[in-house]
């Protein structure tokens, strides 16, 4: 039994320092990809541990596929940040509009909070996807589920097409607010200010396409 407890607590020590350097490593990615003073192709991850003080061996061993695993962690450190918000908001509130509209808030407020980490590991999207680095847990599900508990209470309305609906608005604030662009006239006024009130709308935009098209 001693033998035994020792080598689980030796297992969980190892988690606990392999979890605390992974944290350490993505702030360390997002502080620098959101500093305006740094040439964003020259972060790599040699740099994000430099940043973080840990060795350049043990970022490769969480990032061995480079930047494209760094956006990754980015995006899956941020949606479990979320989640955890969600459990403790879901404990007091059962209406599932306000669980929607919680969901969407706290997905905006979080895109806001990386900043140009946001912006960057969205415009590499692709290469996310195609690494298998995407969220674990993918939001659109989660979405997909409050609006099957929304649609009991309002059966015209279909919950998979709300849920589109919803995240097409979502995404379209997304793709302006990436854009943003303090020295265009156009591009300046996709604002973080903007990015939130336009997509705290978005799931009753995707409510009225339903009523429109019904």
């Amino acid at each position: 039994m001693d033998n035994v407890e020792k080598i689980d607590g030796r297992s969980l020590r190892q988690k606990n320092i392999y979890d605390e350097s992974r944290t350490k490593l993505i702030n360390s990615a997002i502080k620098l990809l959101k500093d305006p003073n740094i040439d964003q192709s020259k972060i790599n991850v040699s740099l994000i541990a430099k940043n973080a003080g840990t060795s350049v061996a043990t970022a490769y061993n969480h990032f061995p596929d480079n930047m494209v695993d760094v956006y990754g962690a980015i995006f899956n450190s941020t949606f479990q940040s979320i989640e955890v918000e969600l459990v403790e908001y879901f404990k007091n509130v059962e209406d599932p509009k306000s669980r929607i509209n919680k969901f969407v808030d706290l997905q905006a407020k979080s895109i806001i909070n990386l900043g140009d980490a946001a912006r960057s590991a969205f415009f590499n999207i692709n290469e996310i996807l195609s690494s298998g680095n995407w969220i674990t847990k993918e939001p659109f599900d989660v979405l997909l589920n409050l609006c099957k508990e929304y649609v009991k209470e309002d059966k015209k309305i279909d919950a998979k097409m709300l849920a589109l609906n919803t995240i097409r608005n979502f995404n379209g604030c997304l793709f302006m607010w990436m854009r943003y662009n303090s020295h265009s006239d156009f591009w300046s006024t996709f604002t973080d200010d903007w990015f939130l009130n336009e997509t705290s709308l978005a799931f009753e935009q995707g409510i009225a396409v339903q009523n429109i098209t019904q």
